[in-house]
């Protein structure tokens, strides 16, 4: 497919061990999903207490139906769950979350076990 862009399937940890090498690529990994009032992550058992902030900075991508879906489902399940996301990696000027996965698609979102 021209155009598109190559997505890059790893998983949370991997991108948290070494973000910069992630930056502005197009990533898709599944973990366990936090939805906040005020933010969402992304967080993997295997590396515990850290997580990938996730964000989506375009309105049609609120408007898709996978990630509406997504939106209800996690807040059937109280706002926790598990999920593939695909998103862009970018680098975010709050030194709080010097990263952010900018969603494009969610897929097979599940309750946390």
């Amino acid at each position: 497919m021209k155009g598109e862009p190559k997505v890059i399937s790893t998983d949370v940890c991997s991108v948290l061990k070494t973000p910069e090498t992630f930056v502005n690529q197009v990533i898709r990994l599944r973990g366990l999903v936090y939805l906040g009032e005020d933010h969402m992550n992304i967080s993997d058992k295997a590396c515990p207490g850290q997580g990938i902030e996730l964000v989506i900075k375009s309105d049609p991508v609120f408007k898709q139906k996978d990630v509406h879906h997504f939106y209800v489902q996690m807040n059937h399940q109280g706002r926790k769950g598990i999920a593939t996301i695909t998103g862009l990696f970018q680098s975010d000027p709050s030194p709080l979350t010097p990263y952010v996965l900018n969603i494009q698609h969610v897929k097979d979102v599940a309750p946390r076990k």
